[in-house]
């Protein structure tokens, strides 16, 4: 079995597909409508996100949380901040060797990065 993607129902489509695309760096790979729903698949390299329209009220999305591995977390740390946002909690470096940092998304999910520990932050 092999990971596919992760659905994230947001409130407005076009705001989320902005969202991911200039902090992370996903870029819109299709686009269909099933029935009422309109859909963006985004992919970054090997991740694949969904993003699904819903402009009901969202209230799934604040359990879903997603976490990716970078390389050079300090310069993730800078990127995001420059988009405008701050951190949600840590960094903080685990026993395990790894440092993590949480952002909350545009809907209130929560992004996790994960780095390998190579220094103090």
């Amino acid at each position: 079995m092999n990971w596919h993607h992760a659905g994230i129902e947001v409130e407005n489509l076009e705001r989320s597909a902005a969202f991911y695309e200039k902090v992370f760096g996903f870029k819109a790979r299709s686009c269909l409508k099933l029935e009422e729903e309109k859909i963006i698949f985004m992919a970054c390299g090997s991740i694949v996100i969904e993003l699904i329209g819903n402009s009901e009220q969202i209230t799934a999305s604040s359990n879903l949380h997603l976490a990716w591995e970078v390389e050079d977390l300090s310069y993730w740390m800078d990127h995001i901040e420059e988009c405008g946002l701050k951190p949600l909690e840590g960094p903080y470096s685990l026993d395990s060797g790894l440092t993590v940092i949480f952002y909350k998304g545009p809907d209130g999910e929560v992004i996790e990065l994960v780095s390998q520990r190579t220094g103090v932050y």
